[in-house]
């Protein structure tokens, strides 16, 4: 995993069969914060997009690669400063060749990111 317990750590998990919660914290000494953006950390959609793949490969159990992203949708400014907790929420569907991923980061109040698309074994 490029970013577990460097950029995020889950804290806490909830799985039902293809589908998972996963409580995460933002850790905001990450490098990334550093370069992006300097005095106004926000969190980078590749991240936030990384974080899902890494989430789902837990929830597979399997190595997984992103196929095809069909829907990325950014919809709220996410920062440690801002959400320093957040769920990621992800979902499988079953395909011949791996996994249909839809998944989504949020918190109580907002929904920071949508994603759809595949990832294959």
């Amino acid at each position: 995993m490029l970013l577990e317990n460097k950029y995020y750590k889950i804290i806490n998990t909830k799985v039902d069969g293809l589908s998972a919660v996963y409580r995460i914290v933002l850790l905001p000494d990450c490098d990334v914060y550093r370069g992006h953006f300097p005095g106004n950390p926000v969190c980078p959609g590749v991240c936030n997009i990384e974080t899902i793949k890494e989430c789902a490969i837990l929830l597979a159990g399997r190595k997984l690669q992103i196929s095809t992203i069909k829907q990325c949708r950014l919809t709220a400014v996410a920062s440690p400063a801002l959400c320093p907790e957040v769920d990621v929420t992800v979902s499988l569907l079953s395909t011949d060749r791996g996994f249909t991923v839809t998944a989504k980061i949020a918190d109580a109040e907002r929904t920071y990111m949508e994603y759809k698309g595949d990832m294959i074994v």
